[in-house]
């Protein structure tokens, strides 16, 4: 049986839930269509969606059609949640990209259909919603022309009585073949030169420009009342095809998705690309020396998740409490296409505590298995002052966490200290020294550091010069986790980044000097070269596109310089002005919440990570964590070395 993988996308309340239960419903794998509204849904299961009415994480149900399995994959649809759209965007054979008649092209649709752009997958638009009154399909056409593209195939007319019922159209129309033969070069030159173009010719080439992404069916109907749904099935069939591999190809396959239940039973979602996986196989991962047994397998099918002996290539297997496997594993090669990973560049943090302290343990372990399920959440937790620090990317990611805390683990916790996650760098090279017997150094170890700043980008780079036989391995071995170690502080309390450290001078007394005299000296030393060299904060930053009406360019422009972006190329494209470039983060999310009141909801605002550029806001210290063994040495080098300038001066 062939099988392929679709993917729902949509803005939120465009209908991507309700669209799903209706194909389930429509296909005959449900008696009864759920409602969003009254939790009764197959796909939201967690009880965070039932209460919420929207869809958190990816979640799969699948169906059969004219003999073909569909395993249907309904995203979320809120911008905090896109890390899960994207991580399934890897695992897709196509997309049904849903647009809302009632609200037209949102922000959110907008970002969807570039990641689809920037993938080159192939897509279809299905208009929901066509039943609402005063629902003007001609100005939907133009809205998805001026601000998706412009390659759109409308494949229905709708009667204007009640039933709204479909009307095929001749697929190779005079307006069918201007717009293949317009995006076909081939086709256009045949086209100039007056040279006959067949009938298969136009075929061909829409069914190549449809499968890279470059053409867009557009399909209608209303997803609550099954109106369009069957014809919906039908398109899926027709516009998209399934992965076709030889039936002796070997095992490749890619571990998109790991999800808990309510009551925090775990599972994995793998695609499989080649081959097949059968219950007491061994599998072998990409990078790894362990291999893995496998015990059970299941597998969704006809809307229920069911245990199965075989999974075959296209199909996605999930494996059942399977503790060591994790998002983006794999097996084998895998389509170049496939390996998008989302930058896992998180750019906010907060301190977070149980409400009652008995319960520490059981939030670390939430923690654990929430970050596994979410690779754009991961926590901290430091050994010295044994602060728990969650990182993640925004706002509605933590008040998920902390309402799945609730929900999931009957916990309260508390979020402090919420905060841009800033990084430091020293500002020039600088030395330092410190000496067997020379006060205030306690320790039985010599080290000598160099440092000095790197690119932007460049990372932590560190350089022994000192040679295994004039300081032995287990030493030298010290003297780099304490520098390791080191660097998770700068002077204003953030980790350092962006600088090269060459370990130049070291020097032991046998027989009393053990390792761990050159690991606690090794990050002492390292602060004092910092305090000579001076350290200047980083900040993170995205890179933007923004789209705004060109009624609205003076506010924007002037405001995008009030949050301190830096603007890299304006131009105008219908009726709307495009600007580039990159802006903090820190200042983003206000600018991103004050858009649609700007422009009336009308601006779109583009981002993606863009690593660090230097800080230009205000200096932000963080509180320096404390080390009991290691403070009092600290200030005593602090002292010391205040008096030497002093006493210079």
């Amino acid at each position: 049986m062939k099988i392929m993988n679709i993917g729902i996308l949509a803005h939120v309340d465009a209908g991507k839930t309700t669209l799903t239960e209706s194909m389930l419903y429509t296909s005959g794998t449900i008696a009864e269509s759920g409602r969003v509204d009254r939790g009764s849904t197959i796909t939201d299961s967690m009880t965070l969606e039932k209460q919420r009415g929207i869809t958190i994480q990816a979640s799969i149900a699948s169906y059969q059609w004219n003999h073909v399995k569909i395993n249907l994959i309904d995203t979320p649809g809120h911008i905090d949640f896109y890390s899960e759209v994207e991580r399934s965007l890897n695992i897709l054979d196509g997309i049904v990209l849903l647009i809302s008649a009632k609200d037209g092209i949102q922000a959110q649709t907008r970002i969807l259909f570039d990641a689809i752009r920037k993938r080159k997958l192939p897509a279809l638009i299905f208009i929901n919603k066509i039943d609402q009154p005063d629902i003007d399909l001609d100005l939907i056409y133009k809205d998805i022309k001026e601000k998706l593209t412009s390659h759109i195939l409308v494949m229905q007319r709708f009667t204007n009585d009640n039933t709204l019922l479909p009307m095929e159209i001749d697929k190779l129309s005079e307006e069918f073949r201007d717009t293949i033969i317009e995006m076909d070069d081939a086709l256009l030159k045949k086209y100039m030169i007056n040279q006959p173009i067949t009938t298969e010719e136009l075929l061909n080439s829409r069914r190549k420009n449809i499968s890279c992404g470059n053409l867009l069916p557009i399909y209608h109907g209303s997803a609550l009342k099954h109106i369009g749904t069957k014809e919906l099935l039908d398109a899926i069939l027709i516009e998209f095809n399934p992965l076709i591999l030889p039936t002796d190809s070997k095992l490749a396959a890619l571990v998109y998705k790991i999800e808990r239940d309510d009551n925090r039973n775990k599972r994995t979602f793998m695609r499989i690309f080649g081959g097949s996986i059968k219950t007491r196989d061994v599998l072998t991962l990409e990078g790894h020396s362990d291999s893995i047994k496998i015990k059970k397998l299941e597998i969704s099918n006809n809307g229920k998740i069911v245990e199965a002996e075989k999974i075959e290539c296209g199909d996605i297997a999930i494996f059942p409490n399977e503790a060591r496997l994790k998002i983006g594993d794999t097996i084998g090669t895998i389509p170049q296409n496939n390996l998008v990973l989302h930058d896992d560049s998180l750019i906010m943090q907060a301190n977070i505590s149980p409400m009652v302290s008995s319960d520490r343990a059981i939030l670390l372990e939430a923690l654990s298995e929430l970050s596994e399920t979410d690779p754009l959440l991961q926590y901290k937790l430091d050994s010295r002052s044994s602060d728990i620090t969650m990182e993640f990317l925004g706002k509605v990611q933590m008040e998920i966490i902390v309402a799945l805390l609730q929900s999931r683990y009957h916990l309260q916790a508390k979020i402090e200290n919420v905060t841009t996650i800033y990084k430091e760098r020293p500002l020039k090279k600088a030395t330092f020294t410190a000496h067997i017997g020379v006060s205030p150094n306690p320790f039985w170890a010599s080290i000598g550091l160099l440092i000095e700043p790197l690119p932007i980008g460049a990372g932590v780079q560190y350089e022994s010069k000192v040679s295994y036989g004039y300081l032995n391995k287990s030493f030298q071995n010290a003297v780099e986790e304490g520098i390791r170690s080191g660097c998770e502080q700068g002077l204003y309390g953030w980790e350092l980044t962006d600088l090269k450290i060459c370990f130049e001078y070291g020097i032991y007394y046998s027989p009393v000097s053990t390792p761990a005299d050159f690991r606690h000296l090794a990050p002492i030393v390292l602060e004092q070269a910092l305090k000579q060299s001076g350290t200047e904060l980083l900040e993170p930053c995205l890179s933007f596109e923004l789209y705004v009406p060109q009624d609205c360019n003076a506010r924007v422009y002037n405001d995008l310089k009030k949050y301190q972006a830096m603007i890299e190329s304006i131009k105008t494209q219908h009726n709307e002005i495009i600007v580039a470039g990159k802006i903090p983060a820190r200042t983003s999310q206000i600018y991103k919440e004050q858009l649609s009141e700007l422009t009336r909801g009308c601006g779109v605002f583009l981002t993606e990570p863009a690593g660090y550029q230097k800080n230009t806001g205000e200096i932000f210290i963080q509180a320096r964590k404390p080390d009991d063994r290691l403070d009092k040495t600290r200030h005593l080098f602090d002292k010391a070395n205040e008096e030497v300038r002093g006493g210079s001066v």
